[in-house]
């Protein structure tokens, strides 16, 4: 999995706190992934997180893109990890689908 990252509007200790959950999230993704795909070159990941100052919240997105199915994933929560745990979750819903599907045809 080859991973990018887009930080906007967010300070130094909010930065090393995002990529530190971040690595978290994405290893528990890595195994589902890992099954189907084992070149790293075959997923790529966009993770991005926004900070918006006027609503004290923070919006973080996470694409996925595979060799034959592109999934998305957003949050926008007043925390970090909160954001993070939210969109991660619907991600890996997303995967078992996907890959569920794949397998029964």
């Amino acid at each position: 999995m080859r991973l990018r990252k887009k930080i906007v509007n967010l300070t130094e200790p909010e930065k090393a706190q995002f990529e530190e959950y971040l690595d978290k999230k994405l290893a528990s993704l890595q195994p589902i992934l890992d099954a189907h795909y084992p070149d790293e070159d075959t997923v790529y990941v966009d993770a991005s997180v926004q900070k918006h100052n006027k609503h004290r919240a923070f919006e973080f997105r996470l694409l996925m893109e595979m060799p034959r199915k592109k999934l998305m994933s957003r949050e926008v929560k007043h925390s970090i990890t909160e954001s993070l745990d939210f969109a991660s979750q619907k991600m890996e819903t997303q995967l078992v689908k996907h890959f569920k599907k794949l397998t029964r045809a």
